[in-house]
């Protein structure tokens, strides 16, 4: 950015002003770790981040009835802002259901099937976006509504204004778990109850989405897609070309993900195809306009993928583990080639031990850093040890 100065000048012999000189000034660009750019570091993240292990008497009714399912839901998660705070998250993930007119998560009906009375918490009975993994059975979370989430990262964020930034990815969920419904990779028998069928995603509520976040987050708050395209064709290009913006320029904010694919993607960039004026990154296939954050979930399997879209410059979220998997046997094959990769953000159920599975198993960085350079693209002169904390 330019800054014009004026600045005083001696008069002429003839008493005549001069035109004043002018002194162009220029902000220096960030040096050492501040030049980085969001691609070229590393750190760790949480999968479905709000979401607590189901309560005793319902993990084991689902062991009888779908044990598939209860082993994959055995897992929970500490409040958003001790993850950020205490294990140096920097990558969130939030699964919201539509509730346009309240209500419609109040009463799950895993508790009518247990024969379980709870006073419905009135939080779920207002209209708004709710938070849950699975509606109706695994539904336990450390903030049952959207904005509860949001105020919770907002508050760490305001509160820590260096931390490096955060990427939030949220999914919006659908399905329904009513016998034969397609979209899930179990199947419930007929257990008498009426499921809830959450609404589809439209533009109307994507908008109430993007509001919901606009309402806890202010603009200087947010790293969003025009931040980063620019005046660039297409926000690929921008990524591809000029690069993400720099640790200097990042600091303090948060920046949102859409996990959605199919359907639910298209409505939401139908209008926008390179995220004009939209709040979320899409989760981008690379080659179209919206392409900047790309998930590959399995580096294993994809690594060759991995490596070129980090090269190449986008934003990458891998996993380290599958929940029911890899940390019960600790097994360590996914988790040691996430380090190893390009990605950005390594995604965990574990950034602390579960004890009760025995096997100690736990993601984190090297000397539990808040971030590391990354293994692919970060520059040669990147220092770790610039990197470990940041609040």
């Amino acid at each position: 950015m330019l800054a014009l100065v004026g600045s005083a000048c001696s008069g002429s012999d003839d008493g005549a002003a001069e035109p004043a000189a002018t002194t162009t000034t220029t902000t220096a660009p960030p040096t050492g770790v501040e030049a980085l750019r969001l691609n070229q570091i590393q750190v760790i993240g949480s999968h479905n981040s709000y979401k607590l292990k189901p309560r005793a008497e319902l993990s084991s009714a689902l062991d009888g009835l779908v044990p598939s399912l209860a082993a994959e839901i055995e897992y929970g998660h500490l409040p958003l802002a001790e993850q950020l705070a205490d294990h140096g998250i920097r990558q969130l993930e939030i699964d919201v259901v539509a509730d346009p007119d309240g209500g419609l998560y109040a009463t799950p009906a895993a508790l009518e099937i247990l024969g379980i009375e709870e006073e419905p918490d009135p939080a779920m009975l207002e209209p708004g976006f709710k938070v849950q993994h699975i509606q109706d059975v695994d539904f336990e979370t450390t903030c049952p509504t959207f904005t509860m989430c949001l105020s919770q990262i907002e508050a760490w964020s305001s509160a820590n204004p260096n931390h490096l930034p955060v990427m939030v990815m949220v999914e919006t969920k659908s399905d329904s778990l009513a016998e034969g419904a397609e979209g899930l990779d179990f199947e419930l028998p007929d257990l008498g109850v009426e499921f809830v069928d959450p609404p589809d995603m439209t533009p109307e509520l994507f908008d109430d989405l993007e509001a919901e976040v606009r309402s806890v987050f202010d603009d200087d708050e947010l790293i969003t897609p025009d931040d980063v395209r620019g005046d660039a064709e297409t926000l690929e290009a921008a990524v591809l070309d000029r690069g993400w913006p720099t640790l200097a320029e990042s600091r303090g904010k948060v920046l949102f993900s859409l996990v959605d694919t199919g359907e639910s993607k298209d409505v939401y960039t139908a209008d926008a195809p390179s995220l004009e004026g939209k709040l979320f990154f899409t989760s981008g296939t690379p080659g179209e306009p919206d392409a900047a954050f790309v998930r590959v979930d399995d580096s294993t399997t994809d690594g060759a993928d991995l490596q070129r879209f980090a090269e190449a410059g986008y934003l990458i979220r891998t996993r380290t583990d599958s929940p029911g998997i890899h940390a019960p046997a600790n097994d360590t094959s996914w988790r040691d080639s996430a380090l190893a990769s390009g990605a950005n953000y390594l995604s965990t159920d574990y950034y602390v031990p579960d004890p009760t599975l025995g096997t100690g198993y736990v993601v984190e960085l090297p000397g539990g850093a808040v971030a590391r350079c990354n293994p692919v693209t970060a520059p040669p002169d990147c220092d770790d040890a610039d990197l470990a904390s940041d609040t």
